[in-house]
């Protein structure tokens, strides 16, 4: 699988995981289960799926563990209960923003429809869940003509309650019930399921448009969802491409838009306890003699993967004054002075050394000492698997757009700084 594919085909948490899930299998990793007990062999690929929106993959070799990140979710519209609002015969969709939305970067694109609808079930606490994507674009949010708002181009302020409801139809039928309620019995129809089974959903709209390569050369890779799905494709890359000199680990988690504190989250337990399932099994099938948490806090590392802020060349004064992070410059190393980034001193020199012994381009990071950037998965994993890490990523511009723009060499180089990692 190329990254533009992933991309593609990765429209909303569930669909990433799925797809990762479908990866891992083809090329010959064991599903395991996460209440059962573990029995691995060295070099094995194994990976284990607790919620349909996390997946951790991994290979044990020996008592040393390196640890790749990534996040499977990005800034959406996300669909309500009761979405479907007649106003005069134009039906629109009660939506909410999930993660920080650049909110008028989604008017007048083509949006489809993707995510999980959850139904009835013989076993009230096992219902059935289905994944459903709309393949093809079903709603548009229009803008308002410039004659109707003379000042649109001097204002900001945009409302996602009032101003990005997506159009989904026009009225057909007056007295037709089910045009009405077309969303989910659209859904159904899909699914080949009875609209009534329908209990409950996490649907979201997303940007249909397909990764461009755009540049005189073609250089600059132009898309939906970089963030974080560059970081969660050469997370997995690796670990599928590289037979790792020591136990390598890709952990996709959700939520990182909205703060992680989610069971499928990176700040919860979950991470931990398959951690020291793995740590367990591996004593257990004799693949080292004992790994302990503390053996893990000495020798462990961890890199912890997300985007990053490229020089923007039309707002130049919102970098660094001295340090300029640019689109083909190579992977980022993100440091902050106020821990937003999980780098120090000694875990960046770890990481210089690698990137210079691998021939991997590499840049800095430092957020404008005026402008709070974001933060990452990094810090939280490390407050519980205290261990040497860094933050790095793909640079790249329009974050949390609805299309952001990366360049393809800097992809390219993660993809090589994860293959290194795993095998030094």
């Amino acid at each position: 699988m190329n990254l533009t594919d992933y991309i593609r085909e990765g429209v909303s948490p569930y669909h990433v995981v799925d797809i990762s899930r479908k990866w891992l299998k083809q090329e010959g990793f064991k599903e395991l289960s996460i209440e059962e007990e573990w029995q691995l062999e060295k070099g094995k690929g194994y990976y284990v799926k607790p919620y349909d929106s996390v997946i951790f993959a991994f290979r044990p070799v020996d008592e040393t563990v390196r640890i790749v990140t990534g996040h499977v979710d990005q800034p959406m519209l996300k669909v309500k209960p009761n979405p479907v609002i007649d106003r005069e015969g134009n039906y629109v969709v009660n939506v909410e923003g999930y993660g920080g939305m650049i909110l008028h970067t989604w008017f007048d694109r083509p949006l489809g429809l993707a995510g999980k609808v959850v139904c009835k079930s013989e076993d009230v606490f096992a219902p059935n869940t289905f994944l459903y994507c709309s393949e093809e674009p079903v709603a548009v949010i229009p803008s308002l003509a410039i004659h109707m708002d003379r000042e649109v181009n001097k204002k900001n302020e945009l409302k996602c309650q009032v101003n990005l409801l997506p159009l989904c139809g026009i009225k057909q039928d007056t007295d037709n019930k089910q045009e009405a309620d077309f969303l989910l019995y659209n859904v159904a129809e899909q699914l080949d399921i009875d609209v009534e089974d329908i209990l409950d959903y996490d649907l979201y709209f997303y940007n249909t448009e397909k990764p461009q390569s755009v540049g005189l050369s073609k250089e600059l890779l132009v898309s939906p969802r970089l963030d974080n799905l560059t970081s969660c494709y050469s997370a997995l890359h690796g670990i599928v491409e590289q037979a790792p000199s020591h136990t390598a680990v890709a952990a996709l988690f959700d939520n990182e838009e909205i703060g992680s504190r989610s069971k499928q989250g990176a700040d919860s337990g979950l991470f931990a306890f398959v951690l020291e399932k793995l740590l367990a099994s591996m004593n257990q099938s004799s693949i080292c003699d004992y790994v302990s948490r503390e053996h893990l806090t000495k020798t462990g590392f961890i890199m912890s993967m997300d985007v990053a802020h490229a020089y923007h060349p039309n707002y130049g004064d919102k970098s660094d004054i001295t340090t300029k992070t640019k689109l083909g410059g190579g992977v980022v190393l993100k440091t902050s002075g106020s821990q937003r980034y999980n780098s120090d001193s000694v875990s960046n020199a770890v990481m210089l050394q690698l990137c210079d012994k691998a021939d991997i381009p590499c840049q800095r990071q430092i957020n404008h000492s005026d402008i709070t950037g974001g933060s990452t998965m990094g810090p939280i994993i490390s407050s519980y698997v205290p261990i040497y890490g860094v933050d790095v990523g793909v640079p790249v511009l329009a974050m949390h757009s609805a299309t952001e723009t990366a360049a393809f060499s800097d992809c390219y180089a993660l993809d090589k700084l994860v293959l290194s990692f795993f095998s030094m």
